[in-house]
């Protein structure tokens, strides 16, 4: 018996909710497996531009007061805004 023919003959007996979580691992490794046979993004595709462009973008909208509540140590302290670690001086 081939392992597809063995696959069915599980996926046949078992409940729904089981053949969705095993449909789910199926599709994430075929995704992974296969992404780069897809046909490769080009610099066309994708507008290239500086980070602190994009980051000046997403923060447009933003109200000032927000702004201001942004701590001003954050590159500094990261693993305390992130993780709790001890703040650095």
């Amino acid at each position: 018996m081939t392992a597809k023919e063995q696959l069915l003959q599980e996926i046949q007996n078992s409940p729904e909710l089981l053949i969705q979580e095993v449909l789910d691992f199926f599709l994430f490794t075929k995704n992974r497996r296969f992404r780069n046979s897809e046909p490769e993004t080009t610099d066309k595709q994708i507008p290239q531009q500086p980070i602190w462009e994009f980051a000046q973008e997403l923060m447009q909208d933003a109200p000032p007061e927000e702004l201001a509540k942004l701590p001003a140590d954050s590159a500094r302290n990261l693993d305390h805004y992130l993780f709790g670690a001890p703040k650095q001086p």
